[in-house]
This record gives C-alpha cells, structure tokens and sequence, in this order.
C-alpha cells in the first residue's frame, strides 16, 4: 500500500499492527508517518494500538512452551550442514556446471558421430570416410576399441 496514493485508514492501520506489532519500529518505513498520524487524529487508532500494546505486553509474559521429545527427535533426524555439503559441492557449485555440458556435448558429438556412415556414394563413384581419418588402419583401432 502505498502512503502517497490515499491516507492510511483505520482498517489499513489495524492490518499493520496484526502484522508488525505495535512497536513502531517495526512497522514500515514509507507506512510509519501516515500511522502515527492516524493515531495522533483518531481515537479509534489510538485505542486500537494502545490494546495491540496491552496484547504484546501479555505476550511477552507467558514463557514459551518447551519442545516435546518427539518434535526434538523428528530435528535430530534432519540432515546436518555436513551431510548436504557434498551435494552442493558436485551438483549446484557453478563451477561443475560448465563441466557437465561440456560432458553432455562431447557424448552427443560422440553419438553423432558414431552414426555416420564411413562411405558415401555419389552417383557411380563412393568416398571412403576412413581414409581421411588416417585410413583403414586407424578406422580398425577405433572398433577395437569399441568392442
């Protein structure tokens, strides 16, 4: 909401103090002067954030309750900082991340590549692929090592 375009109304103001508290500290910057306005003109604002003052004060007295054994067994179970390091590590560190395309784009070059045919025939005459690849000799060592 911004303070600009109309002034801050009572329901508007009571929507803040349910959100922010009644410290005016707490409340936003660009909101703040407009409510302290408000209160300082209503007596319905004034009233309102004198009850949110009464409920925070009431609030602050009762002690928080202590976590049951079940709920602190379920937290221990959680994974540590430790144990998800090394997913962040290998996986969402930036630096892998060139990496592993580079890796994806070698393997489909590779398997491009490995579908090609090594002879082309044109018309009455073919092209042997292998013997610009070093010939039959290197086109042997490669399905050698392939099998």
């Amino acid at each position: 909401m911004d303070n600009k375009e109309r002034p801050l109304g009572l329901a508007d103001f009571e929507a803040l103090l349910d959100r922010c508290g009644p410290d005016p500290v707490r409340w936003p910057v660009e909101l703040r002067a407009a409510a302290q306005t408000l209160v300082a003109q209503s007596t319905e604002a004034a009233a309102a954030l004198h009850t949110a003052e009464k409920l925070a004060r009431l609030l602050d007295l009762v002690a928080a309750p202590a976590p049951s054994a079940a709920l602190e067994a379920r937290l221990a179970k959680l994974p540590g900082k430790e144990d998800v390091h090394w997913i962040w590590m290998i996986v969402a560190r930036p630096a892998w991340r060139p990496a592993l395309l580079a890796a994806a784009m070698l393997g489909g070059v590779y398997l491009g590549a490995a579908t090609l045919p090594t002879v082309a025939v044109y018309g009455d005459s073919g092209f042997d692929f292998a013997s610009v690849a070093g010939g039959g000799e290197t086109l042997g060592i490669v399905e050698g090592l392939e099998e």
